[in-house]
């Protein structure tokens, strides 16, 4: 068990079981902070995280619980979102606004004094994605506030685009990963690709084959998130945090290539394609809409962003690799 640093003030993170969330809170703990994790249910836990968490009960909908859980914080670390939730939650939509600005006005109102926001590009289409559009409702209540804030911006995640694109060999089996939550378009969009490209060599691209991202591991992100508390060089900015590297999808499929023993071709996901079944999907299932819409961002953005000013500016470990992290995870079987 790590011993907190009692020079170190204490920091809430919340979306604590989600899979960045749950990353910061085992960072933080490591370097001797510590740390209250903010659940949504009493059996609620961060998986290797030890004796040395302490957890608050609460969530976006209950403001007692939020007042509760802010008590003698100075630092809140928050990733909570419900683009893939878990369980039942309040919208996408209403997380953002409402459910924010309890969270937010309860800090002001606790004495924090600096707050760490995972966040998502910018774009003219984000208006048309609710993940993006509630992210900026979130980013512009913060600049109203007192709080000094950091918002971290990060592209597509290396470890949900793999499966997503049918690499699920390649899967982070961390029991927090978003896609191994129970979630019914999730496991409905497994089945569909599956292990697409080790069984018959297939890659489902975003945008295509020249298209890409600054793939960014989610173990990246949560050391940027964590890696900027105590930091005021962090205060007050905002910060695009891509990865070690750009690649293409046709980059990426000479990668999965190597691994999977096979060669693997690209078939293309074009944003219309899934902008037609964001609408379709919208009246009975808002959250299969919603993971849809990203898919339709991803096909259309393809930022170029590099992180290695901040990784050196607050000596942050060396990003992964997509290679590197295929060499991690992948699994045969």
């Amino acid at each position: 068990m790590n011993e907190a640093n009692p020079g170190k003030g204490k920091v809430l993170v919340a979306g604590a079981t989600g899979q960045v969330g749950s990353q910061a809170v085992k960072i933080l703990l490591g370097k001797g902070y510590p740390v209250r994790a903010l659940v949504r249910r009493t059996t609620d836990r961060v998986h290797g995280a030890g004796d040395g968490l302490e957890y608050a009960v609460g969530s976006l909908e209950d403001r007692a619980s939020l007042e509760r859980a802010l008590v003698g914080i100075e630092t809140v670390v928050s990733s909570a979102n419900a683009i893939i939730p878990s369980g039942r939650t309040m919208t996408v939509e209403d997380i953002s606004a409402s459910g924010y600005e309890a969270f937010i006005s309860a800090a002001e109102r606790a004495g924090v004094r600096h707050w760490i926001q995972s966040s998502v590009p910018s774009h003219a289409i984000e208006g048309s994605v609710p993940e993006l559009a509630g992210k900026r409702v979130i980013e512009a209540r913060l600049e109203q506030s007192p709080i000094a804030s950091t918002i971290v911006r990060n592209p597509a995640f290396t470890d949900v685009w793999m499966v997503m694109t049918g690499a699920a060999n390649a899967a982070n089996s961390d029991p927090h990963a978003t896609t191994s939550r129970p979630y019914g378009f999730m496991r409905f969009w497994q089945r569909l690709t599956g292990n697409l490209v080790a069984e018959r060599g297939i890659l489902l691209a975003p945008g295509g084959a020249n298209h890409g991202a600054p793939f960014v591991t989610v173990e990246d992100v949560a050391h940027m998130m964590a890696g900027m508390v105590g930091k005021q060089a962090s205060y007050n900015r905002t910060i695009e945090a891509g990865g070690p590297e750009w690649l293409s999808w046709r980059e990426v499929a000479e990668l999965l290539s190597e691994k999977a023993g096979r060669k693997v071709r690209i078939i293309k996901m074009p944003a219309w394609f899934a902008a037609m079944g964001q609408a379709l999907t919208r009246p009975f299932s808002p959250s299969a809409s919603n993971v849809l819409a990203l898919v339709k961002f991803v096909a259309t953005y393809q930022p170029r962003w590099e992180s290695r000013t901040i990784v050196d500016e607050f000596d942050l470990p060396a990003q992964m690799t997509v290679r590197q992290y295929i060499e991690r995870h992948w699994c045969d079987g």
